[in-house]
């Protein structure tokens, strides 16, 4: 009976604290987003992108090419938890970590030309929605003499998957598949860091808004 008290008492200090720790979180993230907000960094800007693919058209060999300007990663500003938060100690410094994620992430090119040779010559706006998609967020609290600094360690875009196009229809839909295997290529390879920079610089301007330290359980 002792036992199971103790056991009880045990499990009920470690919700509260994962209680705690997610409500500090979402704090950070409220903080978050308005920083996001107030920058206009909801949309970011990512860099032009170019692909060409050989194929063949009745026996002749032909060069594709897709040449996409003005383009922007969307939403950062839909950012939220997704899992419980975390925290380990080790002498004077503290770590917590979540996974969050991006509730509306996408992308937009407000002009891709795409042609090739003898079959078409187009020119549209694609823009893209990523169906699922998990960041990891990792904020350390260390103890400097009397004071407390919050820092980030890292937040990083490590899980995602899903990619929809939508390429506004036309002749395109000869080439749909390259276009959504290049899109995923340029997804993973451009989109992804863009992301990274852009929230690593705003959850360093915002961790200073939430007293972290005071808050902690400890």
């Amino acid at each position: 009976m002792l036992k199971l008290l103790l056991f009880t008492l045990l499990l009920s200090y470690c919700t509260a604290d994962t209680v705690v720790l997610n409500q500090l979180m979402d704090q950070v993230l409220d903080s978050l987003r308005t920083v996001i907000n107030q920058a206009g960094m909801n949309e970011i800007h990512t860099p032009d992108a170019d692909y060409e693919w050989p194929f063949k058209w009745h026996f002749v060999k032909i060069t594709g090419h897709v040449n996409c300007r003005n383009g922007v990663a969307r939403a950062l500003a839909s950012i939220r938890r997704t899992g419980d938060t975390t925290m380990t100690t080790q002498g004077n410094k503290a770590t917590i970590r979540t996974r969050i994620g991006l509730g509306e992430l996408g992308f937009y090119f407000g002009s891709c030309q795409l042609e090739a040779k003898h079959l078409f010559s187009y020119t549209h706006d694609i823009k893209g929605t990523v169906a699922s998609n998990s960041i990891d967020l990792q904020i350390s609290l260390t103890g400097q003499g009397p004071q407390c600094v919050a820092s980030l360690d890292h937040v990083v875009l490590d899980q995602f998957g899903g990619l929809r196009v939508d390429t506004g229809g036309g002749p395109v839909h000869r080439i749909e598949d390259r276009l959504i295997e290049w899109l995923s290529r340029y997804f993973h390879d451009q989109i992804v860091a863009a992301v990274n920079t852009a929230l690593a610089d705003s959850v360093t301007k915002a961790l200073p808004k939430v007293d972290l330290c005071s808050k902690i359980p400890h």
